[in-house]
């Protein structure tokens, strides 16, 4: 009892520096969220969302499911650095080459004037999207696979933290006068905190592979295989794209339903609830490699053992955490420039599906890790579809607060129906290894 005391305590230990560095980086955004407010308004809260949300889904797209593969298959080789080199040349020329696609076909839709009769911006935040993409995906490739290779904590600092803190940079420009205040000026920090924390990246990477370790190993031996399932490529590009749509779905349809101005409302909801996905993303990057490693041993009783932890540590976080944020609404309400009441009832919505979130763990990425892409990609097309269809309705009659009570359900039936899932699949391969 004492030892698995000791274990427990201390993956919360580790999960609570993750928390913190993360934490930071979240403390950061809302001080980006705080500052454009105040210097730009609402609609300036709305067109960075709008550059998020786009970017993050374009770069999904142009990333061709690479950040997943890199993600398990780097996990098993860590300590092989000629590897791990040739994987990231692969998969960085694979997300160029697509990129360089995606810019031609949009070139072809605002030159042929096909772009107007779609009702696409062809201005500041376009142009902004089509360079972010690449960097977004370029940048998820190189975060996944620092977290691979045992650097989660420094992977999840850059990740989270340099975009917030050049964009302040920015606003402390604009505030002192040095800068005029615009949205294309804020759109442009943006894109220079992506590009700085890929630099970042890529030299913690050459550093991590140039060591005396992976030298020595990178000439002895052979890359352990992970599970391999035919089409699993075309999977994690797709389920990478629809966790990514899932995930900004209120802002890719409350364009046509609300004003910017509601959207900003939202954005600001969405951010604070974020706690409970970043948490799952902090456990991702602690747990993806180890789900890769045991399911290469096809090791069920090690699986449901990881995933059951992860649903500890989740709700051990999440619950108070919630409480505390729905305590504090009208406050934050304030703090953001809100009109009393208009925030609490976002929180209670969303706190409904992510406290569902935190009690499945993350069922996702094991199912990623495990060979079930496939599972994973059909649970993701159902939710997703069953989301949108809800979320427009109850849009149109209830607003930002329907919108909220649709994505709060999609949520609940995306983690239920992936943790069904999970305890199937791992049955699945103990039974294939006897």
């Amino acid at each position: 009892m004492a030892a698995i005391e000791h274990r427990f305590a201390s993956k919360m230990w580790r999960a609570g520096t993750l928390a913190l560095s993360r934490g930071t980086g979240m403390a950061a955004q809302m001080a980006v969220q705080i500052a454009v407010g105040a210097l730009a308004g609402p609609a300036g809260i709305g067109t960075l969302q709008l550059h998020m949300a786009w970017g993050s889904l374009l770069g999904e797209l142009v990333g061709a499911g690479e950040p997943t593969r890199a993600l398990r298959d780097h996990s098993l080789n860590r300590n092989k650095g000629s590897a791990i080199k040739r994987g990231l040349i692969r998969a960085s020329n694979n997300v160029l080459m697509y990129a360089a696609a995606l810019a031609a076909f949009v070139l072809v839709l605002v030159f042929s004037g096909l772009a107007d009769a779609l009702g696409l911006q062809t201005g500041p935040l376009l142009a902004s999207i089509l360079i972010s993409a690449p960097l977004f995906a370029l940048t998820r490739l190189l975060a996944e696979t620092l977290k691979a290779l045992d650097m989660a904590m420094w992977a999840v600092t850059l990740e989270n933290t340099v975009m917030p803190v050049t964009i302040l940079g920015l606003c402390a420009l604009i505030a002192t006068g040095v800068v005029a205040v615009s949205q294309t000026a804020i759109l442009c920090s943006a894109v220079a905190g992506l590009l700085l924390g890929l630099v970042l990246m890529a030299l913690s990477l050459r550093q991590r592979c140039r060591g005396a370790d992976n030298r020595t190993a990178a000439n002895t031996g052979h890359p352990v295989a992970a599970i391999s399932v035919r089409g699993e490529s075309l999977h994690f590009w797709l389920n990478g794209l629809l966790n990514i749509a899932f995930l900004q779905l209120p802002f890719l349809i409350m364009p046509w339903l609300v004003t910017v101005e509601d959207i900003g409302r939202y954005a600001v909801a969405h951010k604070l609830l974020n706690v409970i996905t970043t948490l799952l993303i902090l456990l991702s990057a602690v747990y993806a490699p180890r789900f890769a490693r045991a399911a290469a041993a096809t090791n069920g009783t090690e699986l449901r053992a990881l995933l059951a932890a992860t649903q500890r540590i989740s709700l051990a976080i999440f619950v108070p955490a919630a409480a505390i944020m729905l305590a504090l609404a009208e406050p934050l309400a304030q703090l953001f420039s809100l009109r009393p009441g208009d925030l609490l009832p976002l929180l209670l919505l969303l706190c409904g599906g992510q406290l569902l979130n935190a009690a499945t763990g993350l069922s996702g990425v094991l199912l990623n890790m495990s060979g079930a892409a496939h599972l994973e990609f059909r649970l993701l097309i159902a939710s997703c579809t069953a989301t949108a269809l809800i979320a427009a309705p109850l849009g149109l009659s209830f607003g930002a607060n329907g919108i909220a009570a649709a994505i709060a359900g999609g949520i609940a039936l995306r983690n239920i129906s992936s943790f069904l899932a999970v305890r199937r699949h791992i049955n699945n391969l103990e039974s294939q290894s006897l």
